[in-house]
């Protein structure tokens, strides 16, 4: 009976785990859809710029923003700093969106949870809807979670119980010795 539950729970445990381990290439999926929607919206306003750019600076938006910079009124400098810091925000996004998305599957991983942007990340998380994608990826993903999940859990259960048996059978050679020699003892006299 025991071993019939131990097997039930191997399996419960490996499909849940398998469920979770399939939703990291669909969270990444749905982040770099976020920042797709960002780097659109930043080209979208640094277009604009650069139609302002075209009219009076020879089309050369870094000029027209040193120029702002350098203004004396706080507005215009204002503005200068605010086209900057979205043009290397459209670069950081755009960078970011080539590595998460050109790239093969392990280093996309390895980029997402060693580069992610974590504003992104919470937004993605507060929208993200559940789903089972049926790709290799995927596939392998959940299948080894799950394992990693099971093998860790199978070498704790394997160490505890050996721990256990190890101070069991330490504890009992030392309530035995003194029983054994009080019996050796009495027979000597």
């Amino acid at each position: 009976m025991l071993k019939i539950l131990s097997t039930l729970f191997d399996r419960c445990l490996f499909t849940l785990t398998f469920i979770v381990g399939v939703q990291l290439p669909e969270f990444i999926q749905q982040y770099s859809q976020r920042l797709s929607g960002h780097l659109n919206e930043a080209l979208l306003q640094l277009n604009e710029y650069q139609l302002i750019a075209n009219r009076h600076f020879d089309g050369n938006l870094k000029t027209m923003i040193e120029k702002y910079l350098l203004n004396s009124e706080p507005s215009i400098k204002e503005t200068g700093e605010i086209i900057m810091n979205t043009s290397t925000r459209a670069s950081d996004l755009q960078a970011h969106l080539f590595n998460i998305q050109e790239t093969d599957y392990i280093k996309r991983v390895y980029y997402f949870i060693t580069e992610f942007d974590e504003s992104m990340v919470q937004a993605t998380f507060e929208q993200y809807q559940l789903a089972i994608p049926l790709n290799l990826p995927a596939f392998t993903t959940g299948v080894g979670f799950a394992l990693l999940i099971l093998i860790m859990g199978h070498l704790s259960f394997y160490l505890t119980k050996t721990t256990t048996r190890s101070v069991i059978n330490k504890m009992s050679k030392k309530s035995v010795t003194p029983i054994i020699e009080s019996k050796n003892n009495s027979t000597d006299t």
